[in-house]
């Protein structure tokens, strides 16, 4: 039965709500919000724009990205809609032609009802570089580690094994562990245009976000695969030393 997504109206409030909750731009105080519509459940995910002042501006995320994670993480295979409070950056639709159904509605406040095709013409995408064009329903890949790692490690382990890298084959898990016992890992997102690329460690910090835990983040596991095209540990290294100085680092090879 194919899904109906809700109308454009309540989307749209939706993704209002979103910015108020969610978006955190501490640098441009522009706030952006998003809702979108899983393809295979219907369930609608919020998300905003989140800026970090002081690391690399590269190390932002966009609303649009934040929901999508959101969904991803869920076990969304696809998009059904997308609702924004304001037009999508050219990043953000270059992020999102990577998904499934590039002919999605798009519903912007203010605006008309459109699509990413519309939206993002003539577009590079996966096909270009001969990857896969199903971000969200790639089957994960086989890697392990060596010893008996931790569960933490375990945890970073099963987020790099359901990783989209087809470009790059460089596969990334983040778990974090927060004071209170909580944990939250993230998986790496990759655009065949590179840049957009959503990495793991704002992969896992979204989906804390979003549950509204305020607890510090006390240990951190990384695991990557090896032999991949780049390493993204010194980008999370980064950020992780701006926002959890203390918490205790472990990095992991997988093959």
């Amino acid at each position: 039965m194919r899904l109906v997504p809700p109308p454009a109206e309540a989307l749209i409030a939706l993704a209002r709500d979103a910015a108020e909750r969610y978006a955190r731009p501490e640098i441009s105080r522009f706030r952006v919000g998003a809702a979108l519509v899983g393809a295979t459940t219907g369930t609608v995910y919020l998300g905003g724009n989140w800026e970090i002042a002081g690391p690399s501006i590269a190390q932002t995320v966009h609303a649009e990205q934040a929901a999508f994670a959101a969904a991803w993480h869920a076990g969304e295979r696809g998009v059904a809609a997308l609702a924004v409070t304001h037009a999508p950056c050219g990043h953000c639709r270059q992020f999102l032609f990577e998904t499934l159904g590039a002919d999605f509605p798009v519903f912007v406040d203010g605006a008309r009802r459109t699509t990413l095709t519309r939206l993002l013409p003539s577009a590079f995408g996966p096909r270009d570089l001969k990857g896969a064009s199903a971000l969200m329903a790639t089957p994960p890949v086989r890697l392990t580690l060596p010893g008996k790692p931790g569960a933490l490690a375990r945890l970073a382990l099963s987020a790099a094994r359901a990783a989209y890298a087809p470009h790059t084959k460089s596969h990334m898990g983040v778990a974090l562990e927060l004071a209170d016992g909580r944990r939250f890992a993230g998986r790496h997102a990759e655009s065949a245009a590179y840049n957009p690329s959503l990495p793991a460690l704002q992969s896992a910090l979204i989906l804390r976000h979003l549950s509204g835990a305020a607890a510090p983040i006390v240990r951190v596991a990384i695991v990557r695969r090896a032999g991949g095209s780049f390493d993204e540990t010194l980008r999370a290294r980064e950020l992780l030393a701006h926002l959890a100085p203390r918490a205790k680092l472990a990095e992991f090879a997988a093959r």
